[in-house]
């Protein structure tokens, strides 16, 4: 389910990102909602939410041209990454 929401929150986001860089508030908001919601779950299943998320937000990275729906998966994907 977390999986799920936050895979589509991010993903959504990076698809209507613009020049303007509304979207960097935004996904601070879902990041953090993010890591509130992990503190609910154990050490394993928290690494291997964010190890799931990050492989097919990388895969994803890979099929947008525009910078701005780049950068917004690329940060995302750093923070799960950064765990």
């Amino acid at each position: 389910m977390l999986y799920r929401r936050y895979h589509g929150q991010i993903l959504a986001l990076a698809i209507r990102s613009g020049v303007d860089g509304g979207w960097q508030v935004k996904l601070r908001e879902i990041l953090a909602e993010f890591d509130s919601d992990c503190r609910d779950l154990s050490g394993s299943c928290n690494r291997l939410l964010r190890r799931e998320l990050a492989t097919q937000i990388e895969q994803e990275v890979l099929r947008f041209a525009d910078p701005n729906k780049r950068a917004v998966l690329s940060i995302a994907l750093k923070h799960f990454d950064s765990f």
